[in-house]
């Protein structure tokens, strides 16, 4: 049947049901094909191969041609984890614009002011979208903006947006959906982009990075939040964002983006010894939320095509006949590589990843090298190498070669951690400078290319370092807001760190923030010298100077490590973190199958957050390796980085990414609709203006070769990546 089943007639016209025999208790029982919660067990039958069964059948039914809810397109069911009623919204282009919200073009919404009062879900909408455009990119017409992107076709701006949310009920893993559905979209060449949010960030995060491309082909865009979503419960007050963003009374409600009660912690303990403190979804849900990244960014797929099906019934939109693809950046790439990893049923057909964070198998034996040269450490995890830079950056950033453009990280602090971390047998050197050097190097070995260097600074000076390893430390070992592991807590940035922030940044957080301890919020302290303080300018209780809270570094490593931190020793309680810690680790380690389906990775060489020596090199090795079919092409870009909104005060060092993601939703396209050959895994020799002042060219930014040179090709065997200089 399945080998017939591209061209047998539609025969069925009742619902599918799959014949399963339970041998181990000697029985059987008919399940519709409508797949069951994936979660839980039915006597001695579980559910996972319940649905497997059930997904095989609506696979082989959707490439029959059968569709509609009584000729077994199971794409036009409502899926059982479709929690509540979506809403859908039509937007004009004139008022109100699908893609830019409030505003009707992508200048109205750069230039978007929130009206007085307390914000409604439309004006959070638009703050968002707003925020994801400055967050994610740099917006100057020098770097690119308006001209290689940047450019909205009004028929994308007008359509209908369904937003939706998926769960099991309970309000602990509640997931947002939202599907726009541009004017131009034509269901009988339908396509999907399914985009996961980067980062931490709310369902429209993504929006500045793959939507405006989506929409301008006239696919649908399905965005995802992967459970993590902005904004913050304040514990003082105990206030939480609903779904729509809007900050309201949160008692046990399970309608909210997160909801703090419902862990069952003793909350009102905590804030009463705890004044202005804040729980975190990512860091604080308890629930490990990236072990379900593929898992929603496949159910968000499917929500896309269940309503698509009920806007065009007639078209009986299945994965057989709608070009369905997976993509996002950074955390967002990570996704939907781990989604197509799982997609047994067919229902992604390529996928388009940017700089993705992905974890390795442990032990994996994969092979790195540059030039040449293997790369001693590559395949960690996030939280190993996060945790690492997290100790080392402030001092290496004090090397001779970088601190004479140092614009974001204190010198006396830089100094003081160096200080530390020769105290501590961590780095070596008599001077100042030889502690720094050493620091650097050590971050070279461990994975870093030496073309990141200059953005250590940066990187540091934002906090981005130490909201990673906070945000991670937490969510992987299911830490509670209760438990401030490490000493550290989240507050509120009023008069006083901590303290209430202001009315109107905390209604506007959810649309404002990132999903980590920012804006509004940020990282505490609560072991500093004189009281809890703001952590990146507390004063350290042991020394008694400021030096980027050295001893919450410490702890925040050896939560990785479970062992000795040069001199620094891990507490009962520290050890019993760090093996919670490695349990959800494991959660979310890649394989490297895809499942023969085709895929573009692009990154590039100067990322400073995810190095490519733990992110995309390893990643293409371990695909050749597990995948009989891999049809993965990896393409590495000099002078790029993770943050295109950093080009604006490296002007002469990065290049946006943001073009490449794009081009490779081109090459994706191609593939897809005509059969183009992907082009071979290579380097890109994109190159930074020479000035802030320069305007960028196609000089800058060449296209990805067809048929590139020898000396550009990355060689990717089982196991193996090759990248030349």
């Amino acid at each position: 049947a399945m080998a017939g089943a591209a061209s047998a007639p539609c025969l069925c016209r009742c619902s599918p049901l799959v014949h399963l025999h339970d041998g181990l208790a000697g029985r059987s029982r008919l399940w519709s094909a409508e797949p069951p919660h994936p979660t839980g067990r039915y006597g001695d039958l579980t559910h996972k191969t319940i649905h497997r069964a059930a997904t095989l059948l609506g696979a082989a039914l959707a490439l029959a041609g059968c569709g509609g809810s009584d000729d077994s397109n199971v794409y036009a069911e409502r899926p059982s984890y479709l929690v509540g009623t979506p809403t859908a919204t039509t937007y004009d282009g004139v008022s109100a614009g699908l893609h830019t919200g409030q505003a009707t073009s992508l200048a109205g919404l750069l230039g978007y002011a929130a009206p007085a009062g307390d914000p409604t879900p439309a004006v959070l909408r638009t703050l968002q979208i707003q925020a994801s455009y400055f967050g994610l990119l740099d917006l100057s017409a020098g770097g690119g903006f308006g001209t290689f992107f940047g450019n909205l076709d009004p028929r994308g701006n007008r359509g209908i947006e369904y937003v939706a949310t998926t769960g099991d009920g309970s309000g602990k893993n509640n997931v947002v959906v939202a599907v726009q559905v541009p004017s131009h979209f034509d269901p009988a060449h339908a396509c999907v982009v399914v985009n996961a949010s980067s980062g931490s960030r709310g369902v429209w995060g993504d929006v500045a990075v793959t939507g405006e491309w989506t929409l301008n082909k006239g696919c649908a865009a399905v965005y995802v939040d992967k459970g993590t979503t902005a904004g913050a419960h304040d514990l003082d007050r105990d206030l939480s964002n609903g779904l729509d963003g809007v900050l309201v009374a949160a008692g046990m409600r399970t309608d909210l983006a997160f909801n703090a009660n419902l862990l069952g912690d003793n909350l009102a303990a905590f804030s009463a010894a705890n004044p202005h403190r804040f729980a975190l979804k990512h860091a604080h849900s308890k629930q490990n939320v990236e072990k379900d990244w593929g898992l929603a960014v496949r159910r968000a797929a499917h929500v896309g095509l269940y309503l698509l099906n009920q806007q065009f019934p007639n078209a009986r939109l299945t994965p057989a006949n709608t070009v369905v693809i997976a993509a996002g950046i950074s955390n967002g790439g990570g996704a939907a590589l781990r989604a197509a990893e799982q997609d047994g049923e067919g229902l992604i057909r390529g996928v388009v990843a940017a700089e993705p964070q992905v974890s390795m198998p442990d032990n994996a034996g994969l092979t790195v090298s540059r030039a040449g040269v293997v790369v001693g450490s590559a395949g960690k995890p996030l939280y190993d190498y996060t945790s690492y830079a997290n100790l080392l950056q402030p001092c290496a950033v004090q090397a001779p070669s970088l601190v004479a453009g140092e614009l974001f990280v204190s010198p006396i602090a830089g100094a003081n951690r160096c200080a530390a971390l020769a105290a501590a047998g961590i780095v070596s050197g008599a001077t100042l400078a030889a502690q720094a050097n050493d620091a650097l190097n050590k971050l070279h070995a461990y994975g870093w290319e030496p073309e990141s260097d200059i953005l250590i600074d940066a990187h540091y000076g934002f906090e981005f370092t130490n909201l990673v390893a906070h945000t991670y430390a937490n969510a992987y070992s299911r830490g509670s807001v209760t438990e401030s592991l490490c000493g550290y807590s989240v507050g509120g940035v009023g008069a006083t760190v901590p303290g209430a922030p202001p009315d109107v940044a905390l209604k506007q957080l959810w649309a404002t923030g990132s999903g980590l301890a920012s804006g509004a919020v940020t990282v505490v302290n609560d072991l500093a010298l004189g009281g809890p303080a703001k952590d990146a300018v507390s004063i350290s209780a042991g020394s008694g100077v400021a030096d980027y809270n050295a001893p919450g570094a410490l702890c925040l490593r050896r939560l990785m490590t479970g062992a000795a931190v040069g001199t620094t020793v891990p507490t009962a309680a520290e050890l019993a973190v760090a093996t919670r810690a490695r349990a959800g680790m494991a959660e979310i380690r890649v394989n490297g199958n895809l499942r023969g389906k085709p895929t573009v990775i692009v990154q590039g060489r100067a990322d400073a957050l995810l190095p490519v020596n733990h992110a995309s090199r390893p990643y293409a090795a371990l695909n050749a390796r597990a995948d009989a079919a891999a049809d993965l092409h990896y393409y590495e870009l000099i002078d790029a980085n993770h943050f295109d909104a950093l080009v604006t005060f490296y002007p002469r060092v990065l290049v946006p990414i943001r073009i490449y993601s794009d081009r490779g939703l081109d090459l994706m396209w191609a593939k897809l609709t005509s059969g183009t050959a992907l082009p071979p895994s290579q380097v890109v020799r994109s190159m930074a203006r020479a000035s802030a002042a320069a305007t960028l060219t196609s000089a800058n930014v060449p296209p990805i070769a067809a048929n590139p040179a020898a000396a550009d090709r990355i060689a990717v065997a089982s196991g193996s990546a090759a990248v030349p200089d």
